[in-house]
C-alpha cells in the first residue's frame, strides 16, 4: 500500500524551499530610486532611516565614500556579515543606488 503522505510533505518542503532567496528582482534599470526601493529599501527603509532596534544601520548618515558604498553593494565586507551583497548589479546600478543614497544624506 503506497501512501501519499510522504509525496505530498515531499511537494509542499519543496515549494517552500523555493521561496527562499535573499535576491531582489532582476532589472536592467539604472534608476536610483527605483534600484533602492528594490534591493536597499526593505531593510533601510525608503528614507535611509534603517532599523535601529533590529541593528539596521541609518545608511543616509554614512560616513563611507562613494566608491566604498558602490564596494559595499557589489562585494560585501567581512565586517558586516548581516549586509547582503548584490553581485548581480553592475558597477552603474551601484553607482546610481550610492547617488541615491547620498541624495538622502542628511549632513
Amino acid at each position: 500500500m503506497i501512501t501519499t503522505r510522504p509525496i505530498i510533505l515531499s511537494v509542499i518542503s519543496f515549494l517552500f524551499l523555493c521561496g527562499c532567496s535573499d535576491s531582489a528582482p532582476q532589472t536592467d534599470s539604472t534608476d536610483g530610486e527605483k534600484l533602492y526601493g528594490l534591493y536597499c529599501e526593505t531593510c533601510h527603509k525608503s528614507d535611509g532611516s534603517g532599523k535601529f532596534l533590529k541593528g539596521i544601520p541609518a545608511n543616509r548618515y554614512t560616513s563611507l565614500q562613494k566608491d566604498q558604498v558602490i564596494m559595499l553593494i557589489r562585494q560585501g565586507d567581512p565586517s558586516r556579515p548581516d549586509m547582503p551583497t548584490f553581485t548581480n548589479l553592475t558597477e552603474e546600478q551601484a553607482s546610481a543606488i550610492a547617488d541615491y543614497l547620498f541624495s538622502l544624506k542628511i549632513y
